[in-house]
């Protein structure tokens, strides 16, 4: 008599080897916070450095200085989410409204979400940072992502709360731009760890950030020119960092 019960386990083993292989695919809707030093790269490289099985795959729709009601009535976010097969789909809001305006925040927050639900993916919130000046919000920026996040069963990219320990620990690492707002290459490099992290569930220390030189852009090179002088302790403080924060939320889940 034949076993049946072979059968599901060798198609399980199949669908095993054709999902592992298969790169994971994440869609970043955001504005300047996201396309600064090209964040998406950086994150890519990450993944070639840990020669994951799964290489990443990244895309944006970023507008510079827009919300998230912006991006969804610009149409190109919502079409993108409906016509990839993406594993994650990350949604940054402008730096100020979840301080400002938290419940609008949340109404294309859950319009975002509802159909990043239908395409089969899993929202994350890119948790931002407060502004150089403005600390003490903080906070408030944490706790509007993860009031929105909870109510959504979504996942929590704890970019900013990275920042401000990273600052606690080295308060002469420049995460921000002279402006005192956007992120330096440092600031996007970190942002890099955490989603690294965030995404394969796996520290990112011990990665590298480097390219190949024949193909950078003129915001890549940047980027390396300046994490090119940091020195191996505050790598080593950065990716630490990220790790720790970030699998402190796993755990929380």
């Amino acid at each position: 008599m034949t076993n049946i019960g072979i059968i599901p386990k060798e198609l399980d083993k199949q669908a095993d080897r054709y999902f592992n292989n298969q790169p994971l695919k994440v869609l970043f809707i955001g504005n300047s916070y996201t396309y600064f030093n090209e964040l998406p790269q950086l994150t890519q490289q990450l993944a070639l450095s840990a020669k994951e099985t799964r290489k990443l795959e990244a895309e944006m729709v970023t507008v510079g200085g827009a919300t998230l009601e912006q991006l969804w009535q610009e149409g190109k976010a919502l079409s993108k989410i409906r016509k990839g097969r993406w594993d994650y789909v990350v949604l940054q809001e402008h730096s100020t409204l979840p301080i400002t305006n938290p419940q609008l925040m949340y109404k294309y927050a859950r319009l975002f979400n509802t159909e990043i639900k239908r395409a089969h993916a899993q929202t994350v919130f890119y948790l931002t940072w407060a502004r150089q000046n403005r600390p003490e919000t903080q906070q408030i920026l944490n706790d509007s992502y993860m009031k929105i996040a909870k109510e959504l069963d979504a996942i929590v990219a704890p970019v900013g709360i990275v920042w401000q320990q990273i600052q606690q620990e080295n308060s002469n690492l420049s995460l921000y731009d002279p402006d005192n707002s956007h992120p330096s290459p440092i600031g996007s490099y970190a942002a890099a760890c955490v989603f690294y992290a965030t995404f394969y569930g796996k520290s990112p220390e011990g990665l590298s950030y480097k390219t190949d030189s024949k193909k950078l852009t003129a915001a890549q090179e940047n980027s390396t020119s300046e994490l090119d002088s940091l020195k191996a302790a505050d790598i080593d403080l950065i990716q630490s960092v990220a790790w720790n924060v970030v699998s402190k939320f796993d755990s929380q889940k």
